[in-house]
């Protein structure tokens, strides 16, 4: 009686540590909760800064101040738009992450729904 010696290989190291890291699939159990919570806390954060830069634009006043008597507002109307630039980036990139997060969690939904006909 011959003996079958086809099998892995114990020189691989997937044979002594377990299958690699990118070898392993992640259950959809475990994927499309991670999914949606990091989906909801992009959402969440892209509002605190949307509400955030709301607030400062709304001490904004649309105005030319002429006279040196109010050098006083020009000053705290620059800071304002000081504040509002330096969110404004952050917005625009949280507004940008979001959109592919949406973008990512619809696609999965549809390649699941043409993986499963």
């Amino acid at each position: 009686m011959m003996v079958d010696r086809k099998g892995p290989c114990t020189h691989d190291p997937r044979f002594l540590y377990g299958r690699g890291f990118w070898d392993r699939k992640v259950p959809e159990v475990v994927m499309v909760p991670v999914m949606w919570t990091v989906w909801g806390a992009l959402v969440v954060i892209s509002a605190a800064v949307w509400i955030y830069r709301s607030r400062l634009e709304r001490d904004e006043e649309d105005q030319i101040f002429i006279d040196d008597a109010f050098s006083h507002e020009r000053a705290a109307q620059a800071a304002i738009v000081t504040k509002v630039n330096k969110v404004q980036p952050v917005f625009r990139a949280m507004v940008t992450v979001t959109a592919v997060a949406t973008v990512f969690v619809i696609g999965y939904y549809i390649y699941d729904i043409f993986h499963q006909f």
